[in-house]
């Protein structure tokens, strides 16, 4: 009788042992989403780009203002309010414009782990497309450079420029040029080639196309960091996830703040009227950041 006494006893704490641990899981795990949910938002960072074209999207809040590069392909401008973000993008291309701009909704996660939202591309009217990313840790930046944000500074991007050499990259020069209609236009050096394609927030920014006389070409995207540098990325062919290893950087370093239109058209067909955009709208005026991810309008763009 005693034994089964003691047999009772010890099922009984051991009942109770049970019971005690897992109210206290309980409480930790309401304790740790607490904390979580108390987490300030921190968009600062590094996230996959795996919804856009692969690599990596550099994130870069400036008060409440969010910039950011993703997969080397495309840069975008964003309003933050809280945990969420909605602005714009723009990518390298050439034919319709509206085909390579477009507006974006996302929302951080309440552990600053991942973001979930839908980016929109004028011409596809309205379509939602998934835009879902996670952090990502060491070796990757948690704070990223204004660099590697391009993070536009208070100059343009139009005048004359030398390019850095670097790996397979020659040195030359620029010259870059924008007409009434928001197109920019310019010819470089070693090798000839030209640009032509579309500006953005007051021409700090560019979006289009990369021609060379070896028949190289592909998307070109540019960023005016400072009175004196200006930065992108240029991939060879158009934007594809395939593509993506073909991408190298540029640097230019300005040489004046003034280029002659004969110097901008000195190789290639110069400016068309086959891109012209809105009359005198680059869309670069901060009310393009307060339009609304599935309100985004921008005039279409025949390109023939």
């Amino acid at each position: 009788a005693v034994s089964s006494r003691a047999g009772i006893l010890c099922d009984l704490f051991c009942l109770l042992a049970m019971y005690a641990k897992a109210i206290l899981l309980v409480v930790a795990l309401g304790a740790i989403a607490a904390v979580a949910q108390d987490l300030p938002a921190n968009w600062a960072g590094t996230f996959t780009a795996n919804n856009r074209y692969g690599g990596q999207m550099y994130s870069c809040p400036r008060g409440n203002t969010l910039y950011g590069v993703y997969s080397n392909a495309g840069f975008f401008i964003g309003a933050i309010t809280g945990r969420t973000v909605e602005g714009n993008w723009y990518e390298g291309g050439r034919g319709d414009r509206n085909d390579w701009q477009g507006s974006f909704r996302i929302t951080l996660s309440d552990d600053n782990q991942e973001f979930d939202g839908f980016y929109y591309r004028v011409t596809e009217d309205g379509q939602e497309r998934r835009w879902h990313e996670k952090r990502l840790g060491a070796p990757w930046p948690s704070n990223p450079t204004a660099e590697e944000c391009l993070i536009p500074g208070d100059e343009n991007l139009l005048g004359a420029f030398f390019r850095q050499p670097h790996d397979s990259v020659a040195a030359g020069s620029y010259s870059l040029c924008k007409d009434e209609w928001s197109q920019i236009y310019g010819s470089f050096s070693d090798p000839d080639g030209y640009i032509e394609g579309w500006s953005v927030d007051s021409a700090t920014g560019f979006h289009g196309y990369r021609y060379d006389n070896t028949g190289r070409s592909g998307a070109y995207i540019l960023r005016a960091l400072d009175q004196n540098t200006v930065k992108g990325f240029y991939w060879r062919g158009r934007l594809a996830r395939q593509n993506i290893e073909t991408v190298q950087s540029e640097t230019l370093n300005r040489s004046s703040f003034t280029a002659k239109l004969m110097d901008c058209e000195r190789v290639g067909p110069g400016f068309l009227e086959r891109l012209r955009g809105p009359d005198g709208d680059d869309n670069s005026s901060a009310s393009a950041l307060a339009v609304s991810a599935i309100a985004f309008v921008v005039a279409a763009i025949a390109l023939f």
